[in-house]
């Protein structure tokens, strides 16, 4: 399984590894005040939605592939993942399980969400509770975009991917996700979203359409 989101949704992993250089932040205020911002998005954020990027890079650092969407996510345990380039997919929690529909080969996956997320990168986003009861937090000095930036570890030994990178800006926003795979790869997802504004139940709802292959049995 892929550490990349929409790898982990698609059984397809193309995230890459990058050499890290960390710091800690110096100023004890400050960085008190991004690590409460950290807090505050996981523990007071319910909804999020907008639109996406993910760039898939290589171990050359070259971008292997761009994918662009809308996201929907609601706290604890749904979201709707919607890819409209290169190619249609959805991936949809209705908070028992992931539904994988992929359009182009008239097929849906579906698995029990239980288990399936919580060893991927997606179970950070799901989860409405400070991160680090599933990870090691670190604070990174580096001041990109003006962004805070923490770099995560899974306690879990078993996790599909080896670390990630958050970046948030001043206001507490989650921009940015960069996930390193145990290969080498990396995948940074950058976030155009807005934060508890009201989504329809319907988002997180879904029937296969008549016709396609269904892969699996849903948890009831």
């Amino acid at each position: 399984m892929n550490t990349s989101l929409r790898t982990f949704i698609k059984a397809t992993t193309r995230t890459v590894g990058l050499t890290l250089v960390l710091g800690l932040v110096t100023t004890a205020n400050a960085a008190t005040d991004a690590r409460n911002k950290l807090n505050t998005f996981f523990t007071s954020v319910t909804t999020m939605q907008g639109s996406f990027i993910q760039q898939l890079y290589s171990k050359q650092g070259k971008v292997k592939e761009t994918t662009r969407g809308q996201l929907f996510i609601q706290r604890p345990g749904k979201f709707r993942w919607v890819y409209s380039q290169p190619e249609p997919q959805q991936i949809i929690s209705d908070g028992k399980n992931i539904w994988i529909y992929d359009q182009e080969l008239d097929q849906v996956t579906v698995k029990a969400l239980d288990k399936t997320i919580n060893s991927t990168p997606a179970s950070i986003l799901m989860q409405k509770s400070i991160p680090d009861s599933q990870f090691k937090v670190m604070e990174m000095d580096a001041k990109t975009s003006g962004w805070n930036w923490f770099y995560l570890t899974p306690h879990r030994k078993n996790a599909d991917f080896k670390a990630m990178q958050l970046g948030m800006d001043k206001n507490g926003n989650l921009k940015q996700m960069v996930l390193y795979d145990k290969i080498g790869q990396k995948t940074v997802i950058t976030f155009n979203a807005s934060s508890n504004k009201p989504i329809s139940a319907s988002r997180f709802s879904f029937t296969p359409p008549a016709g396609v292959d269904v892969i699996g049995k849903p948890k009831a």
